[in-house]
């Protein structure tokens, strides 16, 4: 009988170093996450602006354009009668100042209402942002313990689609923080005229906002990875995903409609990259002809 060589002969541990080698592996992913804190505490400052930004242009841009819609009106009023003053609606009278009263624009700071959100907001974004400089370490750590496990052609099939995987998820996080978050802030502050309610920008809430809305399409834009994996593994069949589509596309906007606010524009906005996705995942398992086991052998 020929004796096949053991591809684990050299990772091969017991129980108990099995269970040393996590420790281990934890150990130096903790010591990564606190020296990562201890980095984001000192800069939280500037993380929070960062955090902040697609807030405070919405509030900006929305003040502009209470600006420009009132140096209109003022302007018809005073063709009409040419004793009002500027201040009606100004600040000032200098035509060259065009801040306006507080009744007729939006605060261009956000705010903190409790008297210990400072602090929870300094603690939520510290870890948040330490968790992601010290993922790269943590998943190194992870996956050297994981890897030792593995066959030979088990890694190469995670060592190719690992990057695949990671890329859509920033890419999600990217959108959502560059496109969904700030039409959707948009909207939602434009609901009523600051002329008819004054609104107060909490940071807490926004932050709920912002962190829900750029997980959800991190992970939505995993659809397919999923779908490929879905079909090489023989769960589902390609022809069943392609009929499938019609239905997909009402899903898509029905969860566009739960991420985003009600209307036709942001719905359309999250709704549609989604079908790309859903598209690009039909696309990708046309090469796969027969199902396939995830980790590369013909069934």
């Amino acid at each position: 009988m020929v004796e096949h060589d053991d591809p684990f002969q050299q990772t091969r541990m017991s129980l108990g170093e099995h269970l040393r080698e996590l420790r281990g592996r934890l150990v130096k992913s903790v010591i990564a996450l606190v020296v990562a804190l201890m980095v984001t505490f000192t800069f939280y400052d500037p993380i929070f602006h960062v955090l902040a930004r697609p807030m405070n242009d919405v509030l900006e841009d929305v003040d502009r354009d209470q600006r420009a819609k009132y140096e209109a009106i003022l302007a018809e009023e005073q063709k009409a009668d040419p004793t009002i003053l500027r201040t009606k609606y100004f600040k000032t009278e200098d035509p060259t100042d065009n801040q306006l009263q507080g009744d007729f624009t939006i605060s261009q700071r956000m705010t903190m209402v409790g008297v210990g959100d400072g602090m929870s907001v300094l603690m939520r974004i510290c870890f948040l942002s330490g968790l992601a400089l010290a993922m790269p370490m943590i998943l190194w750590q992870l996956w050297q313990f994981i890897g030792a496990g593995l066959y030979p052609h088990e890694k190469r099939v995670v060592l190719k689609y690992f990057p695949i995987v990671i890329g859509l998820f920033v890419g999600g996080l990217l959108f959502g923080y560059y496109v969904m978050c700030p039409i959707g802030f948009k909207f939602m502050v434009t609901v009523f005229a600051p002329e008819d309610v004054n609104y107060i920008a909490s940071v807490e809430p926004y932050l709920d906002w912002l962190q829900a809305v750029t997980l959800a399409l991190g992970l939505l834009f995993e659809l397919p990875v999923l779908m490929y994996v879905l079909v090489r593994v023989g769960i589902v069949q390609r022809k069943s995903l392609a009929k499938f589509r019609p239905y997909f596309v009402l899903v898509a906007f029905v969860v566009g409609g739960i991420l985003t606010p009600p209307d036709p524009i942001t719905q359309f906005l999250a709704a549609g990259p989604m079908i790309l996705l859903y598209e690009v995942g039909l696309l990708w398992t046309w090469f796969l002809p027969k199902p396939r086991d995830v980790l590369g052998e013909t069934k």
